[in-house]
């Protein structure tokens, strides 16, 4: 910190419950604001749960049930003073003597949905987006996410790399399968005094979508910067109900200067490796409380993800994947060129030690325009997507197709503009004017990553807000 500068809390004069549980100041007093979990009331005392969202355990508070607040129910939200004092109560090491309660918000005046000392499906909690976070469970998923972002942006800045807010306007489809949502202006023009709203048309006139992906505005920043990432929002229409696509989610990604051929690919494959190792490490480590309560719900999840973070990564190239499935019996004849579905990568990921696979070395033509093909094989992209067990894919790279001649070739209509006016004219300026380098960089996606972590197995309960087909509803 800065000096001269000092340090405020968000709100003067309370202590959060994590830091009461943590520092365990008997005979202090404090002050602390949160929602009551819990209830339990005798005839002289009445013990609260209280929780701020801080941490997954719960401040015990005793009061005097005859000054017991009229109004709290359960899930108030209450201002507690008191006295901490050291617990005989297994479990706990302190609570807090009230000597005043006050309910914050007054009375409930509907039915809360979620009911004390009940377990809710995740589909039912999943109809109440708006009051997720006053679960136990996705709260803690919250806060775990929330680690896991810093956990991957302090990667970042060890390794020496620079944050880029990538636009989420673009007027290109990265990925060119066509799944983009279409940006359009709404003016609202006076006519007879009447607001009378206008969406037809393109963005100010001119085509536009919201990204989804980053990646190639990356690579014109590493063409500088040599380092650079991006934590960002992706959009796909792609119209699915399945428990592992979203409308919206956020992605990790990164784009390096200087990484060409076989050994670029190694060193794309190594990065891959490295930053996902480091960064369940380090949740694991500093959510500990939150990660353990998700594995007791997960059987299996704890053994899977501690011997990822210990043992090497597999490797395999395409060729070698589809010689795994086709011995199988499972499916019916996959053929070379053809991209793999999730029930392939997660019998790839079973088979092989139950463990992270890397998929190297694809066909040209499954893969977008912009990677790079292998000098060996014209028709090969030097690209990989890592597979985990339960989720399937949940990181996918390459390197850049630096030649100006070969980018030209491989664009889907076999030729990309020379019009400056056109929306990839920049992107061919890269290479044209100068200057331009051998790059690789790969995406992360957050949420399947966190669905791995923790053994959640529909994707929309790792997000706050979730978006899916046909589904924004606040």
């Amino acid at each position: 910190m800065p000096m001269g500068v000092r340090w405020f809390s968000s709100v003067l004069g309370t202590t959060r419950v994590v830091t009461v549980l943590r520092d365990k100041p008997v005979d202090q007093t404090v002050k602390v604001n949160g929602w009551v979990k819990g209830i339990r009331r005798q005839k002289e005392r009445t013990f609260l749960d209280v929780d701020d969202g801080s941490c997954l355990t719960k401040l015990q508070v005793v009061l005097p049930t005859e000054q017991r607040p009229a109004a709290l129910a359960y899930h108030s939200a209450v201002s507690v003073s008191g006295v901490v004092h050291a617990s005989t109560h297994k479990g706990q090491q302190v609570e807090l003597l009230a000597h005043e309660v006050q309910v914050v918000g007054g009375e409930m005046t509907e039915e809360y949905p979620f009911k004390a000392r009940q377990t809710h499906p995740p589909d039912y909690i999943r109809r109440y987006p708006h009051l997720r976070a006053r679960t136990n469970a996705f709260a803690s998923m919250l806060r775990v996410r929330s680690q896991m972002k810093m956990a991957i942006q302090r990667y970042f800045e060890r390794e020496g790399f620079v944050n880029i807010d990538t636009p989420i306007l673009t007027a290109n489809d990265c990925e060119g399968a066509g799944e983009v949502f279409v940006a359009q202006h709404s003016d609202e023009k006076k006519n007879d005094d009447a607001a009378i709203p206008r969406t037809e048309g393109w963005y100010f006139d001119h085509p536009a979508y919201l990204t989804v992906s980053g990646q190639l505005h990356l690579e014109a920043m590493a063409n500088g910067l040599s380092k650079v990432y991006n934590f960002s929002p992706a959009f796909r229409a792609e119209n699915s109900l399945s428990r592992r696509h979203l409308a919206e989610f956020w992605m990790a990604e990164a784009e390096e200067a200087f990484m060409e051929g076989g050994v670029g690919l190694e060193m794309l494959i190594g990065r891959v490796e490295g930053l996902l190792k480091v960064v369940m490490a380090e949740v694991v480590e500093t959510g500990r409380e939150d990660v353990e309560a998700h594995w007791v719900r997960s059987k299996g999840t704890e053994e899977l993800v501690r011997r990822t973070i210990d043992q090497p990564f597999t490797r395999i190239t395409y060729s070698e994947a589809l010689d795994i499935l086709n011995k199988s019996s499972q499916f019916s004849t996959v053929v070379p060129g053809d991209d793999l579905g999730r029930e392939h990568e997660l019998y790839l990921t079973e088979t092989l030690g139950n463990s992270a696979v890397f998929v190297t070395h694809w066909p040209l033509k499954c893969k977008p325009f912009y990677m790079c093909t292998s000098d060996d094989d014209p028709q090969m992209a030097l690209a990989v997507d890592l597979l985990m067990p339960d989720v399937g894919e949940v990181a996918g790279g390459s390197l850049r197709e630096h030649r100006l001649h070969s980018l030209l070739a491989r664009h889907p209509s076999h030729t990309l503009p020379k019009d400056q006016s056109d929306p990839l004219a920049w992107y061919l300026d890269l290479r044209s004017l100068g200057g331009g380098v051998p790059s690789g960089g790969f995406g992360v996606g957050v949420e399947r990553l966190l669905q791995f972590l923790l053994g959640i197995s529909n994707i929309k309960d790792t997000v706050p807000f979730p978006r899916w087909v046909r589904h924004c509803p606040c």
